[in-house]
């Protein structure tokens, strides 16, 4: 089939327009041309702007295509540019379109739903979504309804964040740098507790591809995209350090004190800090399984980060400065802070017990401490 990949060039485009080419499909890509990855498989650009209908139409106007896979641009404007102009179409969008993934504690219960699935609450059941879910949850109705109207078969991707060598935002690098700074610990909110439902590159495009091979199946459907092992902030942390081969030790602050490295973790600002995304529906209605695991991902990520370190500066979404006089002076203050608050509570935990009576000697009576 002629495929067109709209963007391509991403953390996930090349394994894309790889598993695409080794199913013999014939593929385009239509981008702006900024990135050009050198690891993009050779195939065919078209270079123009995929956010508004007349350069969409400037550019496509005398193409034609069997599957148009969107994975950047204006993903409502390009639904209804190519409705009844091809036979699928594939549109990666995210999780913000589900409840309380942003804006978490606008609603009750706060927080998103765990696990979440496709046929759970999205942002505007209870209330107005906010701008940025409401433009997700805009553009994923033109795509499914375009597909109920018969316009094209029709399927939207849930995109969580996304890792892997090529990410714009290689959050990897918060550990690795400390690390090579020998640091002796890392800053993470709340005990480093916090999920954050992730999804390797290579993961992510599989999700895609098995659409592409599975159209009916696919199609008028809404699927996530997630790594079957998911970890928390901590444990991300150990994986990362220990693929770099060391460890590094988790300063725990709280929330309301850990703004900064908060800021630098989450995807985008009052995002929850607890999501996890099921995949079992991909997993049965396209046959998906997971191509990598998040740990082999990550092996793969910071070998490259070590290789070649990121320039983050030229990175608006990262934003950890590394300011470790900062850091040292807000542990040390947190620290001396708890202590006075021990002291002046006076009040320890209680000792626990298990509920169930575990007799030291054999009878029918309580136990030893009346249970």
């Amino acid at each position: 089939m002629k495929v067109l990949v709209v963007g391509g060039t991403g953390p996930t485009g090349p394994h894309v327009v790889q598993g695409l080419l080794d199913r013999g499909h014939d593929v385009t890509l239509f981008h702006r041309g900024v990135h050009e990855p050198p690891e993009l498989p050779e195939v065919r650009h078209i270079h123009g702007d995929p956010h508004f209908r007349e350069t969409i139409e400037e550019a496509l106007a005398h193409e034609q295509f069997d599957v148009v896979a969107c994975m950047y641009g204006r993903v409502k404007t390009l639904a209804e540019w190519f409705a009844k102009r091809c036979e699928q179409f594939v549109a990666v969008g995210g999780v913000p379109s589900y409840k309380n993934v942003l804006g978490w504690t606008d609603q009750r219960p706060p927080g998103a739903v765990l696990p979440t699935r496709e046929d759970g609450p999205l942002a505007d059941a209870e209330g107005e979504a906010s701008s940025f879910a409401g433009k997700v949850l805009a553009a994923e109705r033109e795509v499914l309804g375009r597909a109920r109207d018969g316009d094209f078969r029709g399927t939207v991707i849930r995109y969580p964040a996304i890792h892997g060598p090529r990410n714009q935002n290689p959050h990897e690098w918060m550990v690795l740098k400390r690390m090579n700074d020998r640091r002796p610990f890392m800053i993470l909110p709340d005990g480093g507790l916090g999920i954050l439902g992730r999804c390797g590159a290579r993961n992510a495009a599989e999700v895609l591809l098995r659409c592409v091979d599975r159209p009916e199946a696919a199609d008028g459907e809404a699927f996530n995209a997630a790594d079957d092992t998911q970890y928390s902030w901590r444990q991300w942390v150990d994986v990362v350090a220990r693929a770099a081969g060391g460890t590094i030790e988790i300063a725990s602050l709280p929330a309301e004190l850990a703004g900064p490295v908060q800021a630098s973790l989450i995807p985008l600002r009052d995002y929850s800090p607890q999501t996890l995304f099921d995949t079992t529906k991909a997993k049965t209605l396209l046959g998906y399984r997971e191509v990598m695991s998040a740990e082999e991902q990550i092996r793969e990520t910071v070998a490259r980060l070590l290789e070649t370190p990121p320039d983050v500066d030229s990175q608006i979404a990262f934003v950890d400065t590394f300011s470790y006089d900062r850091e040292d002076a807000l542990v040390a203050a947190y620290r001396k802070a708890v202590e006075e608050v021990r002291e002046a509570a006076g009040w320890d935990a209680p000792a626990l017990h298990h509920p169930l009576p575990h007799p030291k000697k054999a009878g029918l009576g309580p136990d030893e401490m009346g249970r």
